[in-house]
């Protein structure tokens, strides 16, 4: 059964990340591993929730057995968008996985088959029933269980995001779920627990492309009375990148020729080419994640990583446009609220 542990700290740490990895690689790995070997991890619970806090205290870790290694550590953001390139960053500097352990920054599919709470019934996953909803941007999930009616309003919740992420696993669960509802009665139309996992596999199957990569989809509006055409990286979800947590938006002004204000097909040419220009900057460090184009103004929708330069450098590059003014706006936006109104 994993341990959840969450510890206030005052510690302060110049690299806390750094920190941890240290002591982990040095006694930290060896002390967990005995006490999980002893079946008394709890006896080092405290001293490992004192070093994961030293991160973040709002970061969770638990512990299981690994896919490849005999142990996994994960620390998780636990479901807070604004915590989520801090794990990020955690995995990120792990050392290379071994025999005896792994890590991860993301709750998996999980073995365990009943969720309990102190002086509630217990909860048998496999009598969960759901209704599926998928609609053009997400699938969405109502869950039922015959103990909901014996438990608190606020339990069944937990029950309910706790089922999916054993279920599903939390990366699928943010990237591919919309709507979650917590059913207080069993729906008509209701599916067993164990059918949402190939249905959530197979809509992420018909959104992503073949090499595994995201997909894109275009958007038609207006904006102030102007045609508006959008393209954007489907599902926008920042828990697929959760270290790029800084928006740049670059506004490129291009000149109208067009009634519907578009740019005509030998400027839009030279749009793509100065976004090439722009991308190539970044490295590893960034992406471009949407543009929006409209009444003589193309907006580019770049995430970075706030620990690196790309920002800057995104910003240094963009002088090489010579057909209308470039803005640029850089704020710290790790949920990606900003890109919020493109990803329906």
């Amino acid at each position: 059964m994993p341990i959840f542990k969450r510890r206030k700290t005052a510690v302060v740490e110049a690299d806390p990340i750094g920190a941890f990895w240290t002591w982990w690689t040095s006694t930290g790995a060896t002390l967990v591993a005995d006490a999980i070997a002893r079946k008394e991890p709890a006896a080092i619970g405290a001293t490992l929730s004192e070093w994961v806090n030293r991160v973040h205290p709002e970061l969770d870790w638990e512990l299981g057995p690994g896919l490849h290694a005999e142990h996994a550590l994960i620390v998780t953001a636990a479901g807070n968008p604004s915590r989520r390139a801090t794990a990020r960053r955690w995995l990120r500097s792990a050392p290379v996985s071994d025999e005896l352990w792994e890590y991860a920054d993301l709750r998996r599919p999980g073995p365990i088959s009943t969720i309990q709470f102190e002086g509630l019934p217990a909860v048998p996953i496999e009598q969960a029933v759901v209704e599926v909803d998928p609609d053009a941007s997400a699938i969405h999930v109502g869950v039922f269980h015959p103990a909901f009616p014996e438990l608190p309003v606020e339990v069944r919740q937990r029950v309910t995001f706790l089922i999916l992420d054993l279920v599903l696993g939390e990366e699928m669960v943010e990237t591919w779920i919309g709507a979650i509802d917590t059913l207080d009665r069993r729906p008509v139309d209701a599916r067993p627990i164990d059918t949402l996992l190939p249905a959530v596999a197979g809509f992420a199957a018909e959104h992503t492309l073949e090499d595994g990569s995201p997909a894109w989809k275009m958007l038609e509006g207006t904006r102030n009375g102007q045609r508006l055409i959008a393209t954007a990286e489907y599902p926008l979800r920042s828990i697929r990148r959760p270290h790029l947590d800084t928006h740049v938006e670059i506004s490129v002004g291009y000149p109208v020729v067009r009634e519907d204000g578009l740019p005509e097909s030998d400027m839009l040419d030279e749009l793509r080419a100065f976004e090439d220009h722009l991308t190539a900057r970044l490295g590893g460090s960034g992406n471009l994640l949407a543009h929006e184009t409209s009444a003589g103004t193309r907006l580019l929708h770049y995430y970075t990583d706030g620990t690196t330069p790309a920002a800057a450098q995104l910003e240094a590059a963009t002088p090489g446009w010579t057909h209308g003014k470039v803005a640029v706006t850089t704020t710290q936006d790790p949920a990606w609220d900003n890109v919020s109104h493109l990803s329906g």
